[in-house]
């Protein structure tokens, strides 16, 4: 005989029961299944304590479970009011805006619990589907890649995947995708279990659990590809790279023309910080999937940090084709540009980028101007960094080398020393200050600056002289003396300090010292000559 929820509670209830007592026996009831019974619980509990928002979560829960759908919205809607922002909540709300028919309510809030970064269920998948059920597949797009990453043995992902990449005309992606849900598909039941454990023994912190189990499968001479390739995405989602790297490159071996083994490959070696040999694997997933996105950028990028900037212009031209708005791929691209002699073509695509919300493209923008005498220009693009990027040093940094460069110092110093506020102790901007002081006569503290800049390799050479210089003007000969001298074994081929040095030796009246100075400048000049 079936008893009536309304008549259960009397049944369940002792004298003397808690809130608190009521939430342990309803999770036990949640926990079997036992929804009717675990939601007269929870109903009392409320009644107890009204404001007890682990009741009012868990009372939505329940009557979500039953599919009743009103009563659990009112829950959990009072759950976010009560203890805002309730992710867990938001996430069901979403879920039943979704049951409804109303994709862009499910947006509304769904949308801030994929934003705040936080692991709530399977919040990416669901807010890709909001998307693409109002419309805007290409917002999906990238929550699905993060819902696929999240559950890489779950082929009716990628299945959705083709079909928003056939929405937008991708026929090429779209395939790959259908093709790669399949194989998921005919993999092995119990490769996929053995994959699911291996996720959640590290979602439990059991990163040895996981690498046992994920044995089972890379130990197999005949693993599947399709299953080597999903526990790699696990272990690359883990930060376990050096493991994910040997499951793609067995799965790449085993199969040379899987697209998702080349290209998983190449970017595993990338973030272990082996950019040489990520350039094999990621020019064969290009080559495989020359519409990839993804594919192009990563290696472009792989190529830039290997300072192929040649072979780098191809696959990123192809990636700024597909999307201009991606300020990283500008900047990947342009510097390709100027590193190959063609900054003219970096310019317009620089101009485009720097729109983004980060100062890279308008600095590498100042960069290119210069380049093509543009000067102007260059300050103009330096002065709108300083605004939009104020609290940037490189911003600050930038402005302040382009008015040294035009020689308006004095402009130049005020950009230096907001430089320094910023970033205390910065090598360049403690050497522009340093000049920019010394070129006002202001030697004492241009000394200062100086020091500061004299062990940076970058801005030794300038930082030794010009400290010399002021020494000289403070009439400190001997002190200057000793800093060129000091500086010979760690810059012998550097002739405006052995010309410098030679000034000093000939106030010093050491005569014989400056001659000698004299004519390792020339025997320098005539080897910069003949090459």
């Amino acid at each position: 005989m079936r008893v009536a929820p309304a008549l259960l509670l009397p049944l369940l209830l002792s004298a003397g029961t808690t809130a608190g007592d009521l939430l342990r026996q309803a999770e036990e009831r949640i926990q079997k299944e036992e929804f009717p019974s675990a939601e007269a619980l929870l109903t009392e509990a409320r009644r107890q304590e009204p404001g007890n928002v682990q009741a009012l979560y868990r009372l939505g829960y329940v009557q979500y479970r039953q599919r009743k759908l009103s009563p659990a919205r009112q829950s959990f809607a009072a759950a976010v009011k009560a203890a805002p922002p309730a992710y867990n909540s938001r996430y069901f709300l979403g879920r039943i805006a979704l049951l409804e028919n109303k994709p862009r309510e499910a947006i509304e809030w769904l949308a801030p619990v994929v934003e705040s970064k936080q692991v709530i269920f399977d919040a990416a998948s669901q807010l890709a589907a909001a998307y693409a059920g109002a419309g805007q597949p290409q917002e999906a797009l990238p929550l699905l890649k993060v819902a696929a990453a999240d559950a890489p043995w779950d082929g009716s992902l990628y299945y959705r995947l083709g079909k928003l990449y056939s929405q937008l005309g991708q026929s090429e992606l779209a395939q790959e995708a259908f093709d790669y849900s399949r194989r998921l598909h005919s993999a092995s039941r119990e490769d996929v279990e053995t994959i699911m454990r291996a996720a959640e023994a590290i979602r439990a912190g059991k990163a040895a659990e996981a690498l046992d189990l994920g044995g089972r499968i890379l130990g197999r001479p005949d693993a599947d590809p399709n299953a080597l390739v999903a526990l790699g995405v696990v272990y690359g989602g883990a930060a376990m790279a050096a493991e994910a790297l040997r499951a793609f490159e067995r799965a790449a071996k085993l199969d040379s023309g899987m697209f998702q083994a080349q290209f998983n490959q190449g970017l595993a070696a990338l973030r272990l910080g082996r950019a040489a040999e990520a350039l094999a694997p990621l020019a064969r997933a290009v080559e495989l999937l020359p519409q990839s996105f993804d594919a192009n950028m990563t290696y472009g990028l792989a190529c830039v940090m290997n300072q192929k900037y040649a072979e780098a212009v191809g696959p990123l031209e192809q990636a700024w084709r597909m999307d201009a708005s991606n300020a990283r791929v500008g900047a990947l691209l342009a510097t390709s540009y100027l590193r190959t002699g063609a900054p003219a073509k970096a310019i317009p695509v620089l101009r485009k980028a720097s729109e983004a919300a980060d100062p890279s493209p308008l600095l590498l923008l100042i960069e290119a101007l210069n380049a093509t005498e543009d000067t102007e220009g260059a300050l103009e693009a330096a002065r709108l960094a300083q605004k939009r990027f104020a609290k940037a040093p490189q911003a600050h940094l930038a402005a302040a080398q382009q008015f040294a460069r035009l020689g308006r110092y004095q402009e130049a110093r005020p950009a230096f020393e907001a430089t320094l506020k910023l970033a205390p102790g910065q090598p360049e901007a403690e050497l522009g200050l340093a000049d920019t002081l010394q070129k006002a006569g202001e030697h004492s503290p241009a000394v200062e600056h100086y020091r500061a800049a004299i062990n940076t390799p970058g801005t030794m050479p300038a930082a030794r002289v010009g400290l010399a210089r002021s020494l000289v003007a403070l009439r400190r000969l001997e002190d200057a003396r000793q800093i060129l001298e000091d500086g010979l074994p760690l810059l012998p081929s550097d002739m405006p300090l052995h010309l410098e040095l030679s000034r000093v030796y000939a106030r010093l009246g050491k005569s014989d010292l400056a001659a000698e100075q004299t004519k390792i400048v020339e025997q320098l000049r005539a080897a910069q000559a003949g090459r």
